[in-house]
């Protein structure tokens, strides 16, 4: 394990110790990351940039990888590929950002999912479509108003294996009457 939390760092510094499990990087201040920059650290599995200043997440070719902590930075978008050789993920942590919609994810080994604290506004048919293991999906502090108007009926579909939702801190509208 290698924590460099709330060290202020900008960039992250080259690593290539091949026994690491995992690291921790967040609370700094870091803006990019260059791809392939954790391909040395061929055991990492788990990986922590939380509260950092990313505006966008790089191809990640980590395979070994099982949690991603991208929480509390400035993230609307991925790229396509970002998470296609992440074939042992099983947490994705993705609160805190500046999501309006719902990333499509295709990573079928996926667990849990937190998207809390960002803008989402809707939730379409087909959404978590790939999604079939996960167990897991954290949705509070959005702004879903409506169930079906902004979550539409076959939203959570695919989703056999949901054993928890979670949809508290939505301004939702109770139309009950």
């Amino acid at each position: 394990e290698l924590n460099l939390h709330g060290n202020q760092l900008e960039e992250i510094p080259v690593l290539s110790i091949s026994t690491l499990e995992r690291l921790d990087l967040g609370w700094n201040k870091i803006r990019t990351i260059n791809d392939g920059m954790f391909e040395a650290l061929v055991n990492l599995k788990e990986l922590y940039l939380y509260s950092n200043q990313l505006e966008e997440i790089p191809v990640l070719s980590i395979s070994t990888l099982e949690r991603l902590n991208l929480g509390w930075n400035k993230i609307r978008t991925i790229n396509d590929g970002t998470f296609e050789a992440l074939v042992n993920l099983k947490g994705l942590y993705l609160h805190g950002n500046q999501w309006e919609e719902i990333p499509v994810l295709s990573i079928s080994t996926l667990e849990r999912l937190y998207l809390a604290w960002n803008k989402i506004r809707t939730i379409n048919d087909g959404t978590f479509e790939a999604l079939v293991n996960l167990k897991e999906l954290n949705l509070h502090g959005n702004q879903l108003e409506e169930i079906p108007v902004t979550i539409h009926d076959g939203a959570f579909e695919a989703l056999v294996n949901l054993k928890e939702l979670y949809l508290y801190g939505n301004p939702f509208k109770c139309d009950c009457a």
